[in-house]
């Protein structure tokens, strides 16, 4: 059994991709729509979190698991990935030293923890484990001084599919998102475009890159 809790503040309420980038994207060159154009960008990062179903932005969390009398395990699967650093790990009530910790083997972007390398069986035995880490991609930043940009981990394709969201919801202002195709001549026929409840309103394009970063088994 594993239990999966996040440690101090959460990650930063910022956009997954870059307002720059989407206007270029979008042909827009002055400042006059960026006020609209990040509140859009905001909507469209929701969008694929929720489309995703993880936390995807780097913070600390802590894993709690229980291995029963006689169980073992090869590996532990963490709750949250890409992993970044184990900080901690307690093995009943006796807590690693920092530096076996820092030695553990680790597959980052599966999440999956390795026992130590001390010349014993290679499994984790029946006890409690608590772990603690940092898991998740890191957005651009700008230094102190704010002269230089550090570019962060976040997957291209992952901002890609933002700015795809993001481009829509700018092309759909003032009609149904829901709607694919109008006719007026005759009687006049509507169209609607059922899949966008099955993509949580993003695009068919955005949610195709962005199922490469769904948990395994979320349909």
């Amino acid at each position: 059994m594993r239990r999966t809790t996040p440690v101090g503040p959460p990650a930063p309420d910022a956009p997954l991709a870059s307002l720059a980038d989407l206007k270029a994207d979008l042909g827009i060159s002055d400042a006059s729509q960026d006020a609209r154009l990040a509140l859009l960008l905001q909507d469209a990062s929701s969008m694929a979190l929720v489309y995703v179903g993880r936390p995807l932005i780097d913070r600390a969390w802590c894993d709690v698991i229980e291995l029963g009398c006689e169980a073992r395990q090869s590996d532990f699967v963490l709750g949250r990935y890409p992993v970044s650093a184990v900080t901690g790990l307690t093995i009943g009530a006796t807590a690693l030293d920092v530096d076996t910790v820092a030695a553990l083997a680790i597959n980052p972007e599966a999440g999956i923890l390795y026992p130590p390398d001390d010349g014993s069986a290679r499994c984790w035995m029946a006890a409690r484990y608590v772990v603690t880490y940092r898991a998740g991609y890191t957005l651009d930043s700008v230094t102190a001084d704010g002269t230089t940009v550090v570019r962060g981990t976040l997957p291209a394709s992952i901002q890609r599919a933002v700015r795809l969201t993001a481009a829509a919801l700018w092309h759909a202002t003032g009609r149904d998102p829901l709607l694919k195709s109008e006719s007026e001549q005759g009687v006049g026929s509507t169209s609607w475009d059922t899949s966008a409840a099955a993509t949580g309103g993003m695009p068919q394009a955005a949610a195709d890159i962005l199922d490469a970063y769904r948990p395994a088994g979320v349909a």
